[in-house]
Parts: C-alpha cells; sequence; structure tokens
C-alpha cells in the first residue's frame, strides 16, 4: 500500500554485510562471503528495493542515499553495475547526497568511476588510524599509505570525503592521537568523524579484552579544541565538518524523519516505528525470495517514549532542542518535562539561547548522563 504524498524528504540505507575479514572490535553484521552469497544478496536486495520503490507515493523523493555495511567497496565493480542499476529506478532528488562507506584497500580508480557516473556524490573512508602500529593492532587490512593516498583519489574525483577515526586505542597516546587528526586536516578532509573505542559483546575482543586501554576524555576533549580551530566545526557528538560539509543522512536519523531500509540487518524508521530486517543473509534471502516481508523486528514507541528518544538525538547535535518546533511535534507537556529535568542539571553543560536549546562541548563530553536523565518522562 503507497503512502499519502505528504512532501517528506525519504533517506534509503543500504547494508552490505560482506567484509574481506572481521575486525576484533566490530560487532556489527558483517563477514568474509563464501562463494554465490554476493550474487544471491544482489539479486535480494534488488528485489527488496522494488518493493520500497512501489510502497513511494508518487511526487516523493530520496534526499539521501548511504550504502553501508560491512565494507560495501569490497564488492567487486561487476556486483557494483548492478546495485547501482537498482539504486537507479529509486526516485531521488536533483540534490541527493548519496553516500558510499569504503576501505582503502578495497577501492580503485574503476568503482570511483562507475560511482561517479552513477551519482555518489559523497564517499565515507575507514581509516581508523593513519599510525601502521595501530593499524596493525586494529587487523586493518591497509597501511597509512594506502588510505592517505585514497583519501587523495577521491578528493581528486570530486567526491566529498569524510574520513572515520577510532580513539582510545590499546597504549595510543594523546601525540598518536593529534597526529592522527593533523595528517587529515592537512590532506583536506571537509568531515570527520572520530569514535571511541568500544569494546562490544558480539566482537572478537568482547571475548578477549585486549590490555592498556588509556582513557578517552582527553582524547575527544582535544579533538573538541583542535578540529574547530582547524575549520571542522562540531555538528553532531562524533562529527566535525567544515560548514556546508555536514552529513545529510546523519542529520535524518538525528531529526527522527522517514528511513527506508534494504538488506540484511538493516535498520529503517517508517511514520514513527523503528524496523530493523532479519540478522541472517539467509533468513533475510529466504523471506525475499518467497515474497515475504524480511523485517523482524517492530517497536512503535509510546508518547513520551517518542519525545524522550527525539529530545535525546536533537541533543547530539549543536542544533540541539527548537520549542516551538519539538512542542508541535510532540506536545508541550513533554517539552516542558524535559526543560524541567534539563535545569535540574549543571548549567554549562547547555546553550540557552532564544527558543532552543543545545548541549556545550563540555556537555557533549557527559553527553550519557544528560541522556539518562531523559528517560522515563512519566516518572
Amino acid at each position: 500500500m503507497k503512502r499519502m504524498a505528504d512532501k517528506r524528504r525519504l533517506s534509503l540505507y543500504v547494508h552490505v554485510p560482506f567484509c574481506r575479514s572481521k575486525c576484533p572490535y566490530c560487532a556489527f553484521y558483517s563477514f568474509a562471503p563464501r562463494s554465490g552469497q554476493m550474487e544471491r544478496w544482489l539479486a535480494c536486495v534488488a528485489a527488496e528495493l522494488g518493493t520500497i520503490r512501489r510502497g513511494v507515493s508518487e511526487g516523493e523523493r530520496f534526499s539521501t542515499v548511504y550504502v553501508g555495511g560491512g565494507t560495501p567497496s569490497y564488492l567487486p565493480s561487476s556486483l557494483w553495475r548492478g546495485l547501482l542499476g537498482a539504486l537507479g529506478t529509486m526516485p531521488r532528488e536533483p540534490a541527493c547526497e548519496f553516500t558510499v562507506e569504503a576501505n582503502p584497500e578495497s577501492v580503485d580508480e574503476e568503482k570511483l568511476a562507475l560511482w561517479k557516473d552513477f551519482g555518489v556524490t559523497r564517499v565515507s573512508v575507514g581509516v581508523q588510524s593513519l599510525d601502521d602500529r595501530e593499524l596493525k593492532m586494529l587487523a586493518r587490512p591497509h597501511d597509512s599509505a594506502q588510505a592517505l593516498r585514497i583519501l587523495e583519489l577521491c578528493m581528486k574525483k570530486g567526491f566529498r570525503v569524510s574520513a572515520d577515526l577510532i580513539f582510545g586505542l590499546p597504549r595510543q597516546t594523546l601525540r598518536r592521537w593529534h597526529e592522527n587528526m593533523s595528517k587529515l586536516v592537512a590532506e583536506g578532509v571537509t568531515h570527520l568523524s572520530v569514535y571511541q573505542l568500544m569494546i562490544e559483546d558480539g566482537s572478537f575482543w568482547g571475548r578477549r579484552r585486549p590490555s592498556a586501554l588509556p582513557d578517552g576524555y582527553p582524547m575527544y576533549r582535544w579533538a573538541q579544541y583542535y578540529l574547530p580551530r582547524q575549520g571542522l566545526k562540531q555538528y553532531e557528538i562524533a562529527s566535525f565538518a567544515v560548514p556546508g560539509f555536514e552529513s545529510r543522512h546523519n542529520q535524518a536519523y538525528w531529526k527522527r524523519s522517514d528511513v527506508y531500509a534494504a538488506g540484511p540487518a538493516a535498520w529503517g524508521f517508517l511514520d514513527g516505528v523503528r524496523f530493523a530486517n532479519c540478522r541472517s543473509l539467509e533468513l533475510w534471502a529466504e523471506r525475499i525470495e518467497d515474497g515475504q516481508s524480511p523485517v523482524e523486528f517492530r517497536e512503535e514507541l509510546s508518547g513520551a517514549e517518542e519525545a524522550s528518544e527525539a529530545a535525546v538525538l536533537a541533543l547530539r547535535t549543536s542544533e540541539g532542542i527548537h520549542f516551538e518546533e519539538f512542542a508541535a511535534r510532540y506536545g508541550k507537556r513533554w517539552l516542558d518535562a524535559i526543560t524541567e529535568r534539563l535545569h535540574s542539571l549543571p548549567e554549562p553543560d547547555f546553550l540557552w539561547g532564544e527558543g532552543r536549546v543545545a548541549v556545550s562541548p563540555r556537555g557533549m563530553r557527559v553527553g550519557n548522563s544528560i541522556w539518562a536523565e531523559l528517560m522515563d518522562l512519566e516518572r
């Protein structure tokens, strides 16, 4: 059944679960493929995209498309042609932001040319570190020279480029962390996402925890100090960008916009309902081949839960909560409950302005304690 056209901008996420090898810290749904699995995935994701396309009302367009993983760049060029062909049937806005995640070791000029010809606008490169000792410890299949070469090539081809870095690595020093950031700044990267190493239960390191993990707080604080002085402003708790180069797809998540999802383990959000596909390539593919829905999880939040989640997501960003807009969407009752809770927290954690509130740089550093206060608004 088609949704009524309401001029809402839509986003699309496609999950590619394949990687050359599993990183020890990774708990995302990803694996090294066996023979035939990538071809089966492509056939099924093309079918799933067809179902999504038929459910989009006439006049609706996707404003962002994001192909993530896994390692999407691990797909061979022949399969990329098939995926791009399937995505080519999806209605997109003329200025659609189209992002592909890539790792340095699996990008080449042929793939970049394919992406460029089709309309990919942005490449998010999994750099993680520019210190070869750290890359070896992370079991990354690339070295720093490869990473810098691919970043330069992507920019030369005209893509917007984002780079991911991890801090808080075993035996990592503040000096090494600074050198990682400064090299990317010197390279001309306009978007940088920084993530503290998290040891997830489902990862290899979750079973064999590494030793000598440093305190990540001073590293994050240094990123907040250093990057804005290099022209990359913090616009989200983990993201810094030259103004105008922010990730519109990520902003769709923070604003709880409608996000369609395709691929095994892909998450989406439509009409206030969060959903996820089967976290198994085999089960997901079987359901699609049988003409069934691959969705295995749905969650519809109560009014209080919606308001709480919306507040937390908004406060992850530099825009924060706009009172009039928030009250119109979620109700003044919940806005009042949220602002009352925020007023009970340390004043330096917030930036109160006319008609809005945002978290200060200091507040970003203690975000988890702020989010905890916004849970269970009915208590």
